[in-house]
């Protein structure tokens, strides 16, 4: 019987039930008696379910993660597991709750980097029993229970309120230094009192007529 493989194809090969290694790329004629089990080795995307999961100070937090992986044994990708992708996406769930665990609700956004490299080392091993290589898990969605989401924008309103109460309060200061500072240059200077007035009624707007 012919095989062809294509370049991201490796092929695992049995007789009779008995594994006899693993095909590369191209055309291969095997005797009836044997199986191949064609294994895609090109990477992939995994992008588990999004989980609630309790932090350390006891707040629900939903986190999504993104990982990608490919296949580096294919012929334990093939043996050792009849689900090898599902027991990848169980063993990052695992990782990734017991990383969120470990940590205070208020710390989970800024520490995705470290979050996500917990991950990585929580799978390594049995991503490796499984034939596959991980190559990177990136933090993709951290959400917050409403509630918490409330209490941050009613935090951020009124520190913007207060923002602008602080720049109010400035200009009236500074509006009500000018005037202390007028009254008590007049009180010191009654002169300029006088020569403010006189300025005052002797401008005149003079309108020429046009002429015709």
């Amino acid at each position: 019987m012919k095989h062809t493989l294509y370049p991201w194809e490796r092929g695992v090969r049995f007789d009779r039930g008995v594994l006899v290694g693993e095909v590369g790329p191209g055309r291969h004629r095997l005797p009836m008696r044997a199986v191949l089990h064609r294994v895609d080795i090109r990477p992939r995307t995994l992008t588990p379910a999004a989980q609630d999961v309790p932090t350390s100070d006891g707040v629900l937090v939903r986190v999504t993660v993104v990982v990608r992986w490919a296949v580096s044994s294919p012929t334990k990708f093939v043996v050792e597991s009849a689900s090898p992708e599902g027991e990848l996406y169980t063993a990052v769930q695992l990782a990734l709750r017991g990383a969120v665990l470990t940590r205070a609700h208020s710390a989970i956004d800024a520490e995705r980097e470290a979050i996500a490299a917990e991950v990585t080392a929580g799978v390594a091993a049995r991503a490796e029993e499984l034939g596959v290589s991980v190559a990177e898990v990136a933090v993709r969605d951290v959400v917050m229970p409403g509630e918490l989401r409330r209490a941050a924008l009613a935090e951020l309103v009124a520190a913007s309120e207060g923002r602008a109460a602080l720049e109010r309060a400035r200009g009236e200061t500074a509006a009500l230094r000018s005037l202390l500072n007028a009254a008590r240059l007049a009180e010191e200077h009654p002169a300029l009192l006088e020569l403010r007035a006189l300025q005052t009624a002797t401008t005149v707007v003079v309108d020429r007529p046009k002429r015709a």
